[in-house]
C-alpha cells in the first residue's frame, strides 16, 4: 500500500465530517483514517470542538487508536461522562492504555450507577488497564442480567407444551357419559364418585 500523503489524510477527515456525503464515503474515509495517520491528529483534535452526536462519536473514536496524546484521553473522558454511550467509551478508555483511567472508570462507577452491560465493560477497562475492580452493584432487576443468567425462564426440564398436552390426554380419556366439565355440573354428578373411572381428575 501506498504511503498515506497528508493531503489523503485531510480530505478524508473532511469527508468524514461532512454530514451531507452519502455514509458509505463517510465510513470509507472512517476506516482510512483509523491507521497510519499521526500526522494530523492534532488536526483532528481541533474539528473535535466543532462536532458533535455521531460524528463527534465517531471522531473520537478514530482519535482512539492513537494513544499517548493527553488531550485524547480526556477527550474519551468527556465522551464517557456526556452517558450516551457508556460501554462504547469505556471500552476506549481501557484499550487507550492510560492507566490515569482506572480511577476515572471506578469513579465514573459510583456515580452514574451503570446498567449491567456498562458496568461489565467498566470493569472490563479498568481490569485492562491493570486495576482491580472491587465494586459491587446489584442488578436483580436488570433485564440484561436477569436474561444472561437466565433468572425468568421457566424449568428447562418442563416443556411449554406440557399443559396442552395434558389437557389433550384427559378429554381423550375421557368417556362420554362424564359431565365432570359441564359447566352446570353439580354434586350428583358421578364424577364425584371415589369410583369414578373417568380420567378426568387424574393428577399429573
Amino acid at each position: 500500500m501506498d504511503e498515506k500523503t497528508r493531503e489523503q489524510m485531510i480530505e478524508a477527515l473532511d469527508a468524514m465530517l461532512d454530514e451531507d456525503r452519502p455514509y458509505h464515503e463517510r465510513l470509507e474515509a472512517y476506516e482510512f483514517l483509523q491507521e497510519d495517520c499521526e500526522e494530523i491528529v492534532d488536526d483532528m483534535l481541533a474539528k473535535l470542538y466543532t462536532v458533535e452526536g455521531e460524528t463527534g462519536k465517531m471522531l473520537m473514536e478514530v482519535l482512539a487508536g492513537y494513544p499517548g496524546h493527553k488531550a485524547i484521553f480526556m477527550g474519551l473522558v468527556g465522551y464517557l461522562y456526556k452517558g450516551e454511550d457508556v460501554a462504547l467509551f469505556a471500552h476506549l478508555i481501557g484499550n487507550y492504555g492510560d492507566e490515569q483511567g482506572i480511577e476515572v472508570l471506578k469513579t465514573f462507577c459510583e456515580e452514574y450507577e451503570p446498567n449491567y452491560n456498562e458496568y461489565m465493560e467498566i470493569r472490563n477497562a479498568v481490569e485492562e488497564l491493570g486495576g482491580d475492580f472491587d465494586l459491587k452493584q446489584d442488578f436483580s432487576d436488570d433485564p440484561l442480567y436477569r436474561y444472561l443468567k437466565g433468572l425468568d425462564e421457566e424449568d428447562p426440564r418442563r416443556s411449554p407444551f406440557e399443559d396442552m398436552w395434558k389437557d389433550e390426554d384427559r378429554d381423550d380419556e375421557c368417556d362420554d357419559d362424564c359431565h365432570c366439565h359441564d359447566e352446570d355440573c353439580d354434586d350428583d354428578c358421578d364424577c364425584h364418585d371415589d369410583d369414578c373411572d373417568c380420567h378426568c381428575h387424574d393428577e399429573e
